[in-house]
């Protein structure tokens, strides 16, 4: 596949393949609640900017993230990537329980407060994850 990268932080990389509607983005170390935002922000730029509607989101190194962090996730990151055309997003977690329940808590957060309007699923292995948006 042909990705583009368009961001690359040092700790979140973000790359696109518009032949396949689809944007890659990958956590490439732990981050603290400012590194987050910005990640975070810039993908929603980056889908506002792109018109992509398919997301494999990959935070398998977010083993640990603060309360804070977890809050703005749930309350304004699910609500602007709702401003998007986003229609599915794959995210790849952790494998270890509670890491793996820490980041799945935030979507399910989001989805009760009623910001969320694409799909999301979770997985532990990028494949899988790639498969079912491209099914």
């Amino acid at each position: 596949m042909p990705f583009d990268t368009k961001y690359d932080s040092g700790f979140y990389r973000i790359a696109v393949d518009e032949s396949q509607d689809l944007l890659r983005a990958e956590w490439l170390r732990t981050v603290n609640k400012d590194e987050l935002v910005e990640g975070g922000t810039k993908l929603y730029e980056i889908l506002r900017e792109t018109g992509i509607t398919l997301v494999m989101a990959d935070a398998r190194v977010l083993t640990a993230l603060p309360s804070d962090a977890k809050d703005w996730m749930a309350s304004t990151f699910y609500e602007l990537l709702s401003q998007t055309g986003l229609k599915m997003m794959a995210r790849v977690v952790p494998s270890a329980i509670f890491s793996k329940i820490a980041l799945e808590s935030v979507v399910t957060r989001a989805e009760a407060l009623g910001v969320t309007k694409f799909e999301v699923k979770n997985f532990t292995d990028p494949k899988d994850a790639l498969s079912w948006l491209l099914a």
